[in-house]
């Protein structure tokens, strides 16, 4: 069975070198981006970022993703990890100048960005340029106006940041801005009328009257479910929907989620709407209603009749029902549950947004970027309703092939010897030098960072201590 392949939103893939580390938990408690990633970036070189974007290239690949919106330091090399491995995306070079790792790389950024656009055999394997402005606090009102003044000179390029996505950047925002939230503040700078597509993530901190600035056909607001459950808070999307904004998903980084699957991030929306019960008045007052019954009227032969009406905990096991019965019938809820609309996040909204190229459809003119699936696999049988099964299914075992921009990813199924999807990637030689270089360099990396591993890197043992 064939169907597009999958479009991750928001991707730092070079952050999978961090997955798991010492002090990354204790991070969440904190700033993690501060307090954690920031120190670490610091200390990667280019060639680190290109390695460790193979082994998050490779492990979106077996996800069933064709292609990326990777926000991220040291841009020509995320683009040469790309080519390198297959996958293709948008790089969006991190730009920063107030505060973060990229501050020195400024200048090398913007000028990645504009080489990146202009390269026509990047081009050719799918790889392109948005302009990656960091945060509303990382980031200057001079360099938003430089961004948005580059993104028109390249063609009209998009805008992918994130904005709102901590409170320490809503306070920073508020301070310099004298009052106004991110959202708001970028719409002062005149970010939201520059007629440029915009990808604005997180969005933790933005208000209903700040998404009611955006607009639907070039604005979309990047939820990344998993990752903000773990390192923040989960985005209020139903919110967002009955705010009629256009939403895309992501995973966010490896670091912060742990994977790369969108399917995982799609099942976590579909149940959105039962947490409304979860975290209730109603429920907090069903679990503190007071013993139905001592221990003598437990074991008494049952009284022949007992109203509904005047049993306390059936009233409020009623309410506790009746409020989750409410979020289900909600239109954004309906909205979520629709297999439809949740691969339309990973489909046709991310794939619509760039000028330079369309995805997330099988049309002529859009990237040949393709999955086909073994209907036979028990994961997806009976197959009698393939789109849910794509979002709610594990259903990346089953795929069979791969194609992205019009080459095939490992396995070539033309070829009668073709070995199994999977193992066509992890079996092959490219795959092979890739992680060995990975190991080498995260195990450098940390040594330099003076972090040791409760347990070492694959292939690195002894160099981190336990």
């Amino acid at each position: 069975l064939p169907t597009r392949a999958f479009i991750n939103a928001h991707t730092p893939l070079p952050m999978a070198a961090l997955r798991g580390i010492d002090g990354c938990a204790q991070a969440m408690s904190g700033d993690v981006v501060v307090d954690l990633f920031f120190r670490l970036e610091k200390l990667m070189s280019a060639d680190d970022v290109r390695a460790f974007t193979r082994m998050g290239a490779y492990e979106s690949l077996l996800c069933g993703v064709g292609l990326v919106w990777e926000h991220y330091y040291h841009g020509r090399a995320l683009a040469d990890a790309l080519v390198d491995t297959g996958l293709a995306g948008v790089v969006a070079p991190t730009l920063q100048d107030l505060d973060g790792p990229g501050v020195p790389w400024l200048e090398r950024a913007l000028a990645d960005t504009a080489a990146i656009a202009a390269d026509d055999a990047l081009r050719e394997r799918g790889v392109f340029a948005a302009l990656g402005p960091h945060a509303t606090d990382t980031v200057s009102d001079t360099l938003w106006a430089r961004a948005i003044a580059l993104a028109h000179e390249c063609g009209g390029l998009p805008v992918h940041a994130h904005v709102g996505q901590s409170i320490h950047e809503f306070h920073a925002v508020r301070t310099r801005s004298r009052g106004l939230s991110p959202l708001a503040h970028l719409a002062k700078l005149g970010v939201l009328d520059a007629g440029l597509p915009l990808m604005l993530v997180h969005a933790h901190f933005a208000t209903g009257a700040d998404v009611a600035l955006l607009r639907a056909a070039r604005h979309a607001l990047v939820t990344c479910p998993f990752s903000h459950a773990l390192f923040s808070f989960p985005a209020p999307v139903p919110a967002w929907l009955d705010a009629g904004a256009t939403i895309a998903v992501g995973t966010d980084a490896a670091a912060s989620n742990d994977c790369m699957n969108v399917q995982k991030e799609l099942r976590l929306l579909n149940g959105f709407a039962s947490f409304t019960a979860t975290y209730s008045p109603q429920l907090d007052a069903f679990w503190r209603a007071p013993p139905t019954a001592s221990e003598d009227e437990r074991l008494a032969p049952p009284a022949a009749s007992v109203g509904a009406a005047d049993d306390e905990l059936a009233r409020r096991a009623n309410e506790l029902f009746g409020v989750r019965q409410r979020a289900h019938e909600a239109v954004a809820s309906r909205t979520l549950r629709s297999p439809t609309e949740l691969l339309r996040t990973v489909w046709q909204t991310p794939g619509g947004l760039h000028p330079h190229f369309r995805a997330g459809a099988i049309e002529a003119g859009h990237l040949a970027n393709l999955l086909a699936w073994d209907t036979r696999h028990p994961n997806l049988w009976p197959a009698t309703d393939v789109l849910a099964a794509l979002v709610m299914s594990d259903a990346t075992p089953a795929i069979a092939s791969m194609m992205v921009a019009g080459r095939w990813i490992g396995r070539e199924p033309d070829r009668p010897d073709a070995p199994d999807f999977r193992r066509s990637l992890l079996d092959s030689a490219e795959y092979a030098r890739a992680h060995v270089e990975a190991d080498e360099r995260l195990s450098a990396l940390l040594e330099r960072a003076g972090i040791q591993l409760v347990s070492a890197p694959s292939g690195a043992a002894g160099r981190a201590g336990g």
